[in-house]
């Protein structure tokens, strides 16, 4: 799993760049979310850097690049491990990956951030406090 984690920050540092952020932007810069939607694969979660965006969807990491303006957000280039497990997990971890492409904008209330997709649904992440928030 550390492996994993590793592989996945040297992609962040590779293809992350400089940017002129706002402070909403920053916001989301060194952050990680768990959803908390009902009936969800636990611990799923999403995290952010300038440009890049990681996250773990119950048995696979993933990770791409996200284009933000206001609050609209789109998330490109989706890579992902590739580790299998029950047909039941493997299945809700699919559809949550599907959305992340249906994803057209945020909004972000005090800890809690809500991806709002182009069917009229969205996703809702609560803040992990324990991350180290050292890109703030």
């Amino acid at each position: 799993m550390k492996k994993i984690l590793g592989i996945l920050l040297m992609f962040t540092v590779l293809f992350g760049g400089c940017s002129s952020l706002t402070t909403k932007s920053r916001r989301l810069v060194g952050r990680e979310y768990i959803l908390i939607q009902e009936n969800s694969i636990p611990n799923v979660l999403i995290g952010f850097d300038d440009h890049n965006f990681y996250g773990f969807s119950g048995l696979n990491n993933y990770f791409g690049r996200y284009e933000k303006k206001g609050n609209r957000i789109k998330f490109e280039k989706l890579g992902a491990t590739l580790m299998a497990g029950s047909d039941k997990v493997m299945k809700m971890e699919s559809e949550y990956l599907e959305k992340l492409d249906l994803v057209q904008s945020f909004t972000l209330e005090d800890d809690v951030l809500t991806l709002n997709l182009k069917d009229g649904s969205n996703l809702k992440f609560k803040e992990n406090k324990m991350v180290d928030k050292k890109l703030k």
